[in-house]
């Protein structure tokens, strides 16, 4: 065998183990930079004449260094960021061809013009660039050997950086596929913000560093105030841009924060290191709700406002670990809901205690029919023009063991937040019918429902089952709701007011006039009943707006054939004006106040007609 095939053959198993070593680092997950910086040191010892270097090709088409393990970081520096092009040195000629290009003389090359005194410099003098391209033929990096004399590549050298572009095509392709694993891994697919896989990830190494270097991190929940009322009102098309435009909002205003994901529907999460000792959190959660406050342009036509609560908890004072910051950050977070207005609130020790006396008070709730200190009391509706009664409305009372009667506006919502509201419900329902199946025939029982029984429960079928257990007669049963019911899901709840027509059960909506959009969700769906909401009542002797819109509501009903329930009625000038509109019914203390059903026997003959309020004991509160 000749020396020139003894020195081919060694070559040859050279970069047989060049290539080995290469694809072991690709399989192993090092980083491609290093990955690369391994293949060019592996290259120069093969061609010991050669200088090498890997750029990329970025997706605005400029040239960034990945490798270049043996030329000085000030030119590497230098030439990062440079747009390829047909004069950009053999590198960016190479990319922008889609060929290799040789600079025999860098100096005199006019390819080299604009960058030739960085290379002379340095004493570099020729250069030999190859593409890099993916399996669909798109450049994505160039591989180069540059000399220090003016001299042409030999056959060697171009059949060494032929295996190379192999190689780093490989790479890249490689890396190029994990990162988009990665993307669909850790990002949310609607806002690209990054997800909960995300978080669970990188949260911990944030924690560290900062513990490392004596900083606060600060974890920010957002939530967005209202977003579920504007994707029941413009549909889930208009929610989806709307949760986009805030996902931007939030990467322009929190640019330099270490993460930022959605972790659901519409909340958020901000993490950030301050490099201020603690004082830029505030500046930082002031600015993004105002940032999420102004108004969004999401469509020619379409224009939301929208605006944000947000918790803050802090490590390391308020936990040490993803659980708990973020535990401590929904405290906070509640604490602005709870305030009905958009801002933001830090964690606090004295926040936690409200939050263990919330979660206590609704352990109360939950088994509150199960101890017998729920009860119901009922309010007489009556015609207006003849006071005869014609039903009454169910109204549940409790006695807490400690508090004593606890009003129904603060644990009706404890109960769907721990989720006893379909029980308790349940138990309304069934006391409701079970008492209504002792009066005359002519009497009907109102029973309101929560949002959540209607949306989370198989209501119908609990409906006509109490109905069956009970005999009253459907047509006797009214089910008042509010429009809050049609945010949750408008969907699923005409759905369950459709199966409850169908049995003959009328359907009334409360406080009417105070919803979303109160004359959209009275055409989505044929209520039997629209009840005035108190507010309107209350003002209207002495207020003339709003005797006006009860008059208003009058004719809405009259138009389209619904009757009208005037609620609150408590002055004998309220009903006489009410009935000078053409009122239907009325319900009030001045008719009656809610009191235990035997309160009323004397109201239960046909035709019995409703006794004044003075002459009725003070009802429970």
């Amino acid at each position: 065998m000749s020396g020139k095939s003894i020195r081919d053959r060694h070559i040859e198993d050279r970069l047989k183990d060049i290539q080995h070593e290469v694809l072991v680092a690709v399989a192993t997950g090092e980083p491609l930079a290093d990955v690369m910086s391994l293949l060019c040191g592996r290259a120069e010892e093969v061609a010991p004449n050669a200088i090498c270097s890997v750029l990329r090709v970025d997706s605005a088409g400029c040239l960034r260094t990945l490798a270049a393990p043996s030329l000085p970081d000030s030119y590497s520096q230098a030439i990062d960021g440079i747009p390829v092009g047909p004069m950009t040195g053999s590198c960016g000629s190479a990319a922008f061809y889609g060929k290799a290009f040789e600079a025999v003389s860098i100096k005199t090359d006019p390819r080299w013009v604009d960058y030739k005194d960085l290379a002379l410099a340095i004493g570099l003098k020729a250069c030999w660039s190859s593409p890099i391209k993916s399996h669909d033929g798109r450049v994505v990096g160039t591989f180069a050997f540059y000399f220090r004399r003016a001299r042409r590549a030999s056959t060697l050298e171009k059949r060494i950086v032929a295996r190379c572009v192999h190689l780093c095509a490989l790479a890249i392709e490689h890396w190029d596929a994990q990162g988009r694993i990665r993307r669909l891994a850790y990002t949310d697919p609607l806002t690209g913000l990054g997800n909960r896989a995300l978080l669970a990830e990188e949260f911990p190494g944030i924690l560290k560093r900062a513990d490392e270097s004596g900083r606060e991190v600060a974890v920010f929940y957002v939530d967005l105030n209202g977003f579920r009322g504007i994707n029941a009102a413009r549909g889930h098309k208009i929610g989806d841009r709307l949760l986009c435009a805030v996902a931007d909002r939030i990467r322009t205003t929190c640019g330099e924060a270490d993460l930022t994901a959605r972790l659901g529907a519409d909340e958020f999460l901000i993490v950030k290191t301050d490099e201020e000792g603690g004082h830029g959190f505030d500046a930082l959660a002031a600015a993004l709700g105002e940032a999420l406050r102004e108004r969004y342009r999401l469509d020619a036509d379409i224009d939301v406002k929208a605006e944000a609560s947000i918790g803050i908890a802090r490590f390391p004072c308020d936990g040490v670990d993803l659980d708990a910051l973020m535990g401590h950050a929904d405290t906070a977070l509640g604490q602005v809901k709870g305030s009905g207005r958009p801002g933001y609130a830090f964690y606090t020790a004295r926040l936690d205690a409200e939050r263990r006396a919330r979660r206590a008070f609704e352990r109360d709730v939950s088994v509150a029919a199960i101890a017998g200190q729920l009860s119901l009391v009922f309010q007489p509706q009556a015609d207006a023009q003849t006071r005869a009664v014609k039903g009454f409305e169910a109204l549940l009372r409790w006695n807490h063991p400690i508090h004593g009667f606890v009003p129904p506006a603060k644990f009706i919502p404890a109960a769907e937040a721990c989720g006893a509201i379909e029980d308790i419900g349940a138990f309304v329902l069934r006391q409701a019918l079970a008492q209504a199946a002792k009066w005359p025939k002519h009497l009907r029982v109102a029973v309101n429902v929560s949002p959540a029984q209607i949306v989370h429960a198989d209501f119908a079928h609990l409906v006509e089952t109490a109905l069956a257990e009970t005999g009253v007669d459907a047509s006797r049963l009214e089910i008042e709701v509010t429009e809050s019911l049609f945010i949750y899901d408008a969907d699923t709840a005409l759905q369950t007011l459709e199966k409850l027509k169908a049995l003959g059960v009328s359907v009334a909506m409360d406080d009417f006039g105070t919803g979303y959009s109160s004359l959209s969700t009275l055409r989505s769906f044929p209520f039997d009943r629209i009840k005035v909401d108190r507010s309107f009542i209350q003002d209207m002797v002495c207020n003339k707006d709003a005797a006006a819109i009860v008059d208003t509501i009058m004719g809405l009903g009259r138009a389209i054939g619904r009757l009208v329930v005037a609620e609150g009625v408590e002055t004998a000038a309220q009903l006489e004006l009410l009935q000078s509109q053409g009122c239907n019914e009325v319900q009030g203390y001045l008719i009656g106040k809610p009191l235990p059903i035997e309160h009323y026997s004397h109201l239960m003959s046909a035709g019995g007609r409703s006794g004044d309020a003075s002459g009725i004991p003070t009802a429970v509160a």
